[in-house]
């Protein structure tokens, strides 16, 4: 065994790792990419509109390369692999972050009344499980998989999915039920993946995040500013630290689970939330009178 040097920039570097970080033009994974970048790896993000995948390339600067693409099919990720295949014969982590969240169709204020929530849970169609399920849990199980023949030319090939703490709570006044049940398949799909691909040393682990600025959770006011919907800033006080999380506060981990200091990590559950799991289910979920 080699003698550990406990130096950060030994444990936690990914300087000359290659990188595909899937959404990673907005949101959690702009913040995924630019962490990977500035840190000297070469990173690789996907996306359906190319101009947004530009300007974040061009705002972070460094390695990255931009490939247009839509992850909700197999056909979809075979074009993306193939274009990844042109520009690396080797991928060390696969950042798994595109996401799409559709709100309920009808919503409603009060969700303790019966006659509401009837219509809010009838207004859901099929698109909605579909198109979510597309993205959230097909993508993230075809980009691996088909990713593989590259993954297994690193000597640390890692994956990490991010699924969101509405796959693991009960909550009421963020997010639709739809929402919640497919991060549910991708928290699921993150433990049997690193399963059937133990054998060949890829590690697979999963984070949930809570409230984060992003386009899911609010309206963008420039850089990593956003405006949060009201619901959003209700649930984020609601944690033990009072506020949203920040974008190097998801970076981190992603960073750390591809670096050295991850090596022994493999279907591991990380919740990023501020502590807000801890009291969920009281204030976003179904509270019960105090005598009760």
């Amino acid at each position: 065994m080699e003698t550990p040097t406990f130096s950060i920039n030994d444990m936690f570097s990914i300087a000359g790792q290659v990188a595909v970080v899937t959404g990673g033009g907005t949101g959690l994974g702009k913040a995924i990419t630019n962490a990977f970048a500035i840190n000297g790896a070469k990173v690789i993000i996907t996306g359906r509109r190319l101009d947004v995948l530009q300007k974040t390339a061009n705002d972070i600067g460094g390695d990255i390369i931009c490939i247009q693409g839509d992850v909700s099919t197999k056909t979809g990720v075979e074009d993306i692999v193939a274009q990844i295949s042109e520009k690396t014969s080797v991928v060390d982590t696969l950042v798994n972050c595109a996401g799409v969240a559709i709100p309920f169709r009808t919503p409603i204020q009060d969700h303790n009344d019966p006659d509401s929530v009837e219509k809010l849970l009838a207004g859901v169609i099929d698109a909605d499980f579909e198109k979510q399920n597309a993205v959230n849990i097909n993508g993230v199980y075809f980009m691996t998989t088909l990713l593989v023949p590259l993954l297994r030319k690193s000597s640390n090939p890692n994956v990490t999915i991010i699924a969101s703490t509405a796959g693991i709570l009960n909550t009421r006044m963020t997010g639709s039920l739809t929402y919640g049940i497919s991060k549910a398949g991708a928290i699921h799909a993150a433990t049997l993946l690193a399963g059937r691909l133990h054998p060949l040393k890829i590690r697979v682990n999963c984070i949930c995040p809570g409230v984060f600025p992003s386009d899911m959770t609010g309206k963008n006011s420039g850089g990593y500013h956003f405006d949060l919907a009201e619901p959003m800033r209700k649930a984020a006080a609601r944690s033990t630290l009072g506020r949203p999380g920040k974008p190097e506060e998801i970076a981190g981990p992603v960073v750390m689970l591809a670096s050295k200091s991850g090596m022994y990590m493999n279907n591991a559950l990380i919740i990023i939330d501020g502590g807000r799991s801890m009291v969920a289910s009281i204030n976003d979920g179904i509270r019960l009178p105090e005598d009760s």
